[in-house]
């Protein structure tokens, strides 16, 4: 029988679902690799940034997505993306409600990226909102880890300012 979904576990989740997001952009911006493999996405994962890019959704593992931002983001000098209002899609922990294997988190989320060599200036910051759906791995719970992992990570860029040139290493995601 499953263990009951109790305030307890209903808070816990939150907080996992949470630190995943936020190692999302951390780890992006740290360059750890090995972290979003380890730490943010599923063995298998949908990527989306088709607002921002054109193309069409990627769907790949967390090790090839990894591997694939490596020399894009060694394009950028420095970069800092901001997550914020996590909007955590659980369901509250009432009577005959089951503990769910899946949630989704709606967010606001920021881009500061700096090139220094590019045209028209070294800065590019954007703005939008990342709808991401996770999945919770009792496995990794077993081993007392953060079982939430992303399984879709898609951006819907709302806006943007600064030199264009500072993206170009990025421009080829979903081509």
């Amino acid at each position: 029988m499953a263990a009951p979904y109790d305030t307890q576990t209903y808070l816990l989740d939150r907080a996992n679902v949470h630190d995943t997001v936020i190692k999302l952009t951390m780890n992006l911006d740290l360059r750890s690799f090995d972290g979003l493999v380890k730490e943010v996405y599923a063995p298998q994962v949908v990527i989306d940034y088709t607002s921002m890019f054109g193309g069409k959704p990627m769907e790949t593992t967390n090790e090839e997505w990894a591997k694939s931002l490596e020399p894009m983001m060694a394009g950028f000098d420095a970069m800092q993306h901001i997550v914020m209002g996590l909007l955590i899609k659980l369901p509250q922990p009432t009577n005959g409600v089951a503990r769910p294997d899946k949630c989704t988190v709606i967010a606001n989320v920021t881009g500061h990226l700096f090139r220094r060599a590019a045209r028209g200036g070294p800065m590019m910051h954007n703005g939008g909102r990342y709808v991401l759906d996770l999945e919770r791995f009792p496995e990794l719970e077993k081993k007392g880890e953060n079982p939430w992992r992303i399984t879709v990570h898609k951006t819907d860029a709302i806006w943007e300012d600064g030199s264009s040139d500072v993206m170009t290493s990025v421009s080829s995601i979903g081509h």
